[in-house]
């Protein structure tokens, strides 16, 4: 791996990122003071916003350690993935199978610019730019259909990524389509804000009204009905082994156990997620 060069032409610095708040609520360094604000602020109010990051992050994690010891999937394709981080789904799964395949997709100009300049020497990842509200794109995208082999099962990420997208994106069609192009054996591993309703539900709206103030897409929390409509035709595995749903609070989605203990902010269950297999 090699230095990223501190600047870029095509990264706007004035403007917060999606990617770069993401990156700094998991510690990380390549972000700047405008993306720095943008999550100050939205702790202000809800001072848990921020580590909604670190719980997804977690699961995500997880749930990619248990895919990469349970199921024998070696193809890893990671829509939205944003800005490397620490224990990247490569890093993952390549401590367990080295010659594991990951393309990693995103449609931010500083992800994409990091990501292939951090990554431009690994023979079995890579980078791409994608929308991946546009899976046929994606899918067809030469890096992609090269570097995986779609006739394969693959495992693919929409890992906090979906909740940024507004309600006249025709999400389980997009999802529908993903789901359709891959191969049986497949798995699908999905996380998204949840709104519960209530006082828990009117809390984290306030962040996807901070984060529209601070010029960021808003985040879209929806119910756990219109988010399972977003994993068509899969199976859904058991988040832990209690559980009869699949579709569940991040911090309770534990197949091996033990659940969460103790206290948590309600805050922090508002994220849910789910893997599903495709028959």
């Amino acid at each position: 791996m090699r230095d990223v060069p501190p600047t870029s032409p095509s990264i706007d610095q004035s403007v917060p990122s999606i990617a770069r708040c993401y990156d700094f609520a998991l510690g990380g360094k390549d972000n700047y003071e405008v993306d720095r604000s943008a999550v100050a602020a939205v702790e202000k109010l809800v001072p848990q916003g921020g580590a909604l990051a670190r719980v997804n992050r977690a699961w995500h994690i997880r749930a990619t350690r248990f895919l990469a010891t349970q199921t024998g999937v070696t193809q890893y394709l990671d829509l939205g993935a944003g800005l490397p981080t620490v224990e990247n789904t490569h890093e993952v799964v390549q401590a367990i199978d080295e010659s594991a395949r990951v393309v990693y997709v995103d449609n931010d100009p500083s992800a994409v610019a990091y990501g292939r300049a951090l990554l431009d020497d690994a023979s079995t990842v890579r980078y791409v730019e994608g929308d991946l509200t546009r899976p046929a794109d994606v899918l067809g995208d030469p890096t992609v259909s090269t570097h995986l082999d779609l006739s394969e099962p693959v495992a693919l990420y929409q890992s906090a990524t979906l909740h940024h997208q507004t309600d006249d994106v025709d999400l389980p069609g997009v999802m529908r389509s993903y789901v359709d192009a891959l191969a049986p054996g497949s798995f699908v591993v999905l996380s998204h804000f949840w709104d519960p309703g209530g006082e828990d539900g009117a809390q984290v709206r306030r962040i996807r009204d901070i984060m529209l103030a601070q010029g960021l897409d808003g985040e879209h929390f929806r119910s756990l009905d219109e988010i399972r409509a977003m994993l068509p035709g899969l199976d859904i595995l058991p988040g832990n082994p209690g559980d009869t749903d699949g579709l569940i609070p991040l911090l309770d989605w534990w197949p091996d156990g033990p659940a969460t203990d103790g206290a948590v902010d309600p805050v922090l269950r508002c994220i849910v997620g789910a893997v599903g297999r495709k028959p």
